[in-house]
């Protein structure tokens, strides 16, 4: 079947796949050198926190602008973190943190591997359902483990740095699970896909 690839599909539809194999190695390199970066540096670690409820500043707006307010929210920047806190509190920083960079990772060799099956002179002549579950399956792990990390180190560790004054302000995954719906699409995906190889399958020894 690798015979297939780089030979028979057209130059337009190589350039797009020569262009995802580039952004999932990017994705590759840049996240495991910011897990090593976060766990080995002496950098501080920021994570985003707000005022629990019976803080006397709750709800406080510090700014106007016209209609316009800003609440009293931010980030708890630890100078010297521990391994355990580098490891599992999600940071602010465009949320590039350790879980999120091992998903990229995960998700971008996951597609690597699925690449040469999908180019049209190949498509339906391999059961690749199974990769594509694979998929779908890390998406869900990777937000149960989020969901973990959050309820039980993140919230109880944020309590305890700031004396119970501030809380970990979750991210709208906890409340709109988008990597879990996605997830399911995928494994709904995979399913339609082994439908309708097994279906091309009859097709050819029917003829």
């Amino acid at each position: 079947m690798r015979n297939y690839i780089g030979k028979y599909y057209s130059l337009k539809e190589k350039a797009v796949f020569t262009r995802i194999k580039l952004g999932a190695w990017t994705f590759i390199i840049l996240g495991t050198l910011m897990i090593f970066g976060n766990l080995f540096s002496d950098s501080s670690i920021a994570v985003p926190v707000h005022p629990t409820f019976d803080y006397p500043h709750f709800d406080t707006t510090i700014s106007n602008y016209g209609n316009n307010n800003i609440k009293l929210t931010g980030k708890l920047e630890i100078m010297q973190p521990s391994f355990t806190q580098k490891l599992l509190l999600p940071e602010s920083i465009i949320e590039f943190d350790i879980l999120n960079c091992a998903l990229i990772i995960i998700l971008s060799i996951l597609i690597l591997r699925l690449l040469p099956h999908i180019h049209s002179t190949v498509l339906f002549q391999t059961d690749i359902s199974k990769r594509i579950r694979l998929i779908g399956i890390a998406l869900i792990i990777f937000w149960i483990l989020d969901v973990i990390r959050t309820f039980f180190y993140a919230i109880p560790e944020i309590n305890r740095l700031t004396n119970n004054q501030f809380i970990y302000h979750t991210n709208s995954f906890m409340f709109v699970p988008v990597p879990f719906w996605l997830g399911i699409t995928v494994l709904w995906i995979s399913r339609i896909y082994r439908n309708a190889f097994n279906l091309k399958q009859d097709q050819q020894l029917t003829i």
